[in-house]
């Protein structure tokens, strides 16, 4: 059976982006692409529909690309932020840093504007000693930025 070609409505990985017209498979097709709703056939009305899908996600993708570089600057002009934790004598903490606490440390500083998620912080996993780490922040699939969180131990009564 030949291969047929398909209109996608949605990116797919490794395959193409939205808006382009491929050559699959037809049961690649006929039992993923198009039940999924990722690709359509590629008639005249469904290329015009797509197009104007593509344009409004061009669009919102620039307006958040720039609020991304606005934040990033604001980032830039941080470069590190401290994180005070209950540590033992080794240094060792009792728990972790997590993303969810480096983010809201990064929106005390940013302000009520711009905000970080802790989806955006990249850390492998929690910082568990004192020092300095530095943490990748992806803000947009083009924009990210590095900063350091310095860890410290908190003042033992």
């Amino acid at each position: 059976m030949p291969n047929v070609q398909v209109l996608l409505k949605e990116s797919v990985e490794k395959l193409g982006d939205i808006g382009e017209i491929v050559t699959v498979k037809p049961g690649y097709a006929r039992n993923y692409l198009l039940p999924q709703g990722l690709a359509t056939l590629p008639t005249i009305g469904e290329i015009r529909s797509v197009e104007k899908k593509k344009e409004k996600i061009e669009k919102l993708n620039k307006e958040t690309k720039a609020k991304a570089e606005e934040i990033n600057s604001k980032l830039l002009e941080i470069a590190s932020i401290e994180i005070k934790a209950k540590a033992g004598e080794s240094g060792k903490l009792f728990g972790a840093i997590t993303t969810k606490e480096i983010a809201e440390v990064l929106n005390e500083k940013l302000g009520e504007e711009f905000k970080v998620d802790k989806k955006q912080v990249n850390l492998k996993r929690g910082i568990h000693e004192v020092g300095k780490y530095p943490v990748k922040i992806k803000l947009h699939p083009e924009v990210s930025t590095e900063i350091e969180v310095v860890v410290s131990p908190e003042a033992q009564p």
